[in-house]
């Protein structure tokens, strides 16, 4: 397809490629990598882990990597109607006939449009009815529970990509040079490389402990039972891609990107990126320093985002502040601040950001009670979101967002209501500021996620969401002023609980959903919660064996095949915890929890930090 047949589509610079540090290399002799991420150019092309892997892998003499993204509906019906295979932005080859094809899985709401995108290339979806080359990889978040999807992928990442992909590329290459079959070349990956569970040398079973599942174990002596993540020890030593590639088109994230550091200290007990990521590494200030400089050099970007869970969490925050304020002053360049924490917001910090935009701030507060906050180890007081809102407001702020959740662990309709005064009292507190204060909320219903501590809990039901909001609009509507709800959807929250935490089983409901119409299910437009439905009720999986009933401590998980790097014991105690209603503080106030991540990296990078800030 030429560059002149692309302008009858929507968004033909989607699919254009030759942006600014794209990379176009011969493809003779060498060991091709089509990296995919499912779902439109202007999300994927967002995925600071698409632009790290591209280069990366490119840096690799004898490998060659291009592109590829879900096209949006217009162009598949025309590459379905005229027969045309799915084809790589950078030298137009159908994706067939690359060695790897290597998606990215950041949500479960991608899962049909990577079997959509096998589909187009021409590739049967099951990876037990490929018998030849290309390999399918996924890495990417979603991959800590890999069972869901295992019918589709032949081998998942677990874990930091920046050493694990370049191992995998290199056995795989060496395989296909030697003429090894699939099959053996994935034995081979599997043995030899730390972080690569490949599905089909697993056979399933019943889970023990009366549980409804179904787990996987070796079916072989040489496969490891558990497949440990892959942790990058030093983010100043790790690969950055500082001349990442600048798209024609605006993304969902257009701006340059330096990774702050990487995990998280907080230990929210809902969250699996807290866990997913353990333990915390930092960027050092050199390190930014230099990135920035050859960031902006190579880009022309005028914006930069410091990519973090919680930026204010770093551990030299006055010195980051001073370098940043120094580099926009002299370059004139935006430097902006994502992930505020409430309990730690300084002013300086209010003022650093007000030089680069007007607009507005976002917490997450996620509950209105102490009680729940505690419950959840959200460490936020009420005397802190007041003291941080003193000085945003104050600072001349008039539009604040904050982040809420429902259907948390033990909570009950004084939680919901306790949501409702604290936005009340934010809202009056305002107003002593300027009258013209504005307050956005996003309420989005809680999911009980793998590899944390509420990962045993029963997830309440979209009926029972439902009522939740019917009960809290009743409440907003008393307040006055300017206060804007979006309220996240419980047929979504279904489905990312059923695709989560399900088993081997939910890779058939999977295609038969693909197979009824469903795509782009993280769009609201496209997303079709009948077809879903449907393709549940066919299938012989009842969604409460996973989401609906609380699991008891003593059943085998479908997740346990893939070790996050935290303890079974220390969750455990993390669960008791929040049944009583027990703050965890942090490991860099009150040292080492001794939450597991020791038997990956001793000391553990977190003791560093806590050296630094407290000596």
């Amino acid at each position: 397809m030429d560059m002149h047949s692309l302008e009858r589509f929507e968004g033909p610079s989607r699919y254009a490629g030759n942006e600014l540090n794209a990379v176009h290399k011969d493809w003779g002799g060498r060991f091709r990598v089509a990296l995919s991420y499912p779902d439109l150019y202007e999300v994927g092309m967002s995925s600071h882990g698409i632009q790290i892997l591209y280069h990366l892998l490119n840096a690799i003499d004898n490998v060659v990597v291009e592109r590829a993204f879900a096209p949006f509906h217009d162009l598949e019906a025309w590459l379905r109607r005229h027969q045309v295979p799915l084809f790589s932005l950078e030298s137009r080859q159908p994706l067939g006939s690359f060695d790897v094809i290597a998606f990215s899985l950041g949500t479960e709401l991608t899962y049909t449009n990577l079997l959509n995108m096998l589909d187009l290339a021409r590739l049967p979806i099951r990876s037990e009815d490929r018998s030849d080359w290309p390999i399918i990889i996924a890495g990417g978040s979603c991959t800590f529970n890999p069972e869901p999807m295992s019918a589709f992928v032949d081998v998942f990442g677990i874990g930091d990509g920046e050493d694990l992909f370049p191992e995998i590329v290199r056995s795989l290459a060496a395989s296909r040079a030697a003429g090894s079959g699939r099959s053996l070349a994935l034995e081979t990956l599997a043995h030899e490389v730390e972080g690569v569970y490949v599905p089909s040398l697993y056979k399933t079973r019943p889970a023990l402990g009366a549980a409804p599942y179904v787990v996987a174990e070796p079916s072989s002596s040489g496969t490891p039972a558990t497949v440990r993540k892959r942790i990058v020890e030093s983010l100043d030593d790790a690969f950055a891609p500082v001349n990442p590639i600048v798209p024609y088109r605006e993304l969902v994230h257009d701006r340059g990107v330096i990774e702050l550091f990487r995990g998280c200290v907080r230990g929210c007990r809902f969250c699996e990126a807290g866990i997913s990521y353990r333990p915390t590494r930092e960027r050092s200030l050199a390190s930014i320093q230099q990135q920035l400089e050859q960031l902006v050099a190579n880009t022309g970007y005028e914006e930069v985002g410091l990519l973090s869970l919680s930026s204010t969490d770093y551990s030299d925050l006055p010195g980051l502040v001073k370098l940043v304020r120094a580099y926009r002053e002299e370059h004139k360049v935006s430097i902006s601040f994502p992930s505020l924490r409430m309990e730690n917001f300084p002013g300086y910090l209010a003022d650093e950001i007000k030089q680069d935009r007007e607009g507005s701030l976002t917490f997450a507060i996620e509950a209105g009670s102490q009680r729940l906050r505690d419950v959840i180890n959200k460490n936020i007081t009420e005397e802190s979101i007041f003291e941080t809102l003193r000085t945003v407001f104050g600072k001349g702020w008039h539009l604040v967002k904050f982040y809420f959740m429902f259907g948390l662990p033990t909570e009950t309709d004084e939680d919901l209501d306790a949501m409702v005064d604290l936005v009340s009292r934010i809202t009056t507190f305002g107003k002593g500021f300027r009258r013209d204060i504005a307050i956005n909320l996003s309420i989005n219903p809680f999911v009980p996620r793998p590899d944390t501590p509420f990962q045993w809990c029963a997830q309440d039901t979209p009926q029972s969401y439902d009522a939740k909001i019917d009960h809290l609009r009743k409440g907003f509507r008393a307040i006055k002023g300017k206060l804007h709800i979006e309220f996240g959807d419980p047929r979504i929250s279904f489905l990312e609980g059923f695709l989560s935490r399900g088993d081997r089983r939910v890779g058939s409901v999977i295609e038969t959903a693909w197979r009824a119409g469903a795509k782009f299910d993280a769009w609201r437009e496209s997303f079709r919660f009948d077809v879903w439905q449907r393709a549940i009720a066919s299938s012989k999986v009842d969604p409460a064996d996973f989401l609906y009933r609380s699991i008891p401590f003593e059943s085998e998980l479908p997740w346990q095949v893939i070790d996050a790097g935290v303890s079974m014991d220390f969750l455990r105690q993390e669960y008791e915890s929040a049944r009583k209603g027990e703050r965890l503080p942090t490991c860099r106030e009150t040292g080492c929890h001794a939450c597991g991540i020791q038997e990956y990296l001793n000391p553990c990078p977190t003791s560093e930090l806590i050296r630094a800030t407290n000596p």
